[in-house]
């Protein structure tokens, strides 16, 4: 088990991360934050504005909508990229991946947290993974089967969702499809790594043949940050500017309780 963290001090590196590389901001929040904020290790790979490959682990606090940006695809999950597939932990910044509509474009930023019973704090909710097993939504859908982390969201497609949000699509966490029996909930007996990719917007990638969405933060109000926080929070995503430059949303996002509620 990786040994805890000392608050306001950056990690000493690991066999993924080998350097860290704090940006400004976070260099300011080190110096200013609050010692009795629940934290945790965050590990950050991007490009900056040159296209210049960077990485760094930080220590931020262990706030939901941080570890939401974070937790969504399980170690050894597959995606497809121009030199072919590969698991997630594989594929770095720069590298070109397949999009669900069969285009490719550029990773910017890939994040991974670790989630176990002795990694969060003693407040916090315990992190849920979710298994899909093969063929469970038709063939090859996923192909083998897939773990995810508990941010996971799959694209969905109903009629219901057009009613609601007057789209064809919507995001849908993948805890919502959990029926006990092709969709399990698994709850990690050690610590495990979860991934996250980011690209220029809000992305669709296959993962094990299944089509997961990527980094957004959502709307600003929805996120529920304000001043020092959301500060801190922009600070973990160095390739965007600011707030605005994650763009719009090209689809909603929905619980399935949305879609029942329609009868």
């Amino acid at each position: 088990m990786e040994p805890s963290p000392t608050p306001g001090t950056s990690q000493t590196s690991d066999i993924f991360s080998p350097q860290i590389r704090l940006t400004p901001a976070q260099r300011q929040h080190a110096r200013t934050q609050n010692s009795e904020v629940a934290q945790r290790k965050y590990e950050v790979m991007y490009l900056d504005a040159q296209g210049r490959f960077n990485e760094f682990n930080t220590i931020a606090r262990a706030h939901p909508a941080f570890e939401e940006a974070f937790a969504v695809l399980g170690h050894a999950a597959i995606v497809q990229t121009q030199n072919g597939f590969l698991s997630v932990e594989d594929v770095l910044p720069g590298d070109q991946v397949r999009l669900a509509d069969g285009s490719y474009e550029k990773l910017l930023w890939r994040g991974r947290i670790t989630l176990g019973p002795a990694t969060n704090a003693a407040n916090s909710k315990q992190p849920m993974m979710t298994r899909i097993t093969g063929d469970a939504f038709g063939y090859s859908r996923p192909s083998q089967d897939l773990v995810l982390g508990p941010s996971a969201r799959l694209l969905h497609r109903a009629n219901g969702i057009r009613r609601i949000a007057g789209s064809d699509a919507a995001f849908i966490p993948a805890a919502d499809f959990v029926d006990g029996n092709t969709v399990l909930s698994l709850e990690p007996a050690t610590p495990v790594s979860v991934f996250q990719f980011g690209f220029a917007g809000q992305r669709c990638v296959v993962v094990n043949g299944l089509e997961i969405e990527t980094l957004h933060p959502g709307s600003a109000f929805n996120l529920g940050l304000r001043g020092d926080a959301l500060r801190e929070y922009l600070s973990l995503f160095p390739h965007k500017s600011g707030f605005e430059d994650f763009g719009l949303m090209e689809h909603p996002r929905l619980r399935m309780r949305d879609l029942e509620l329609l009868g």
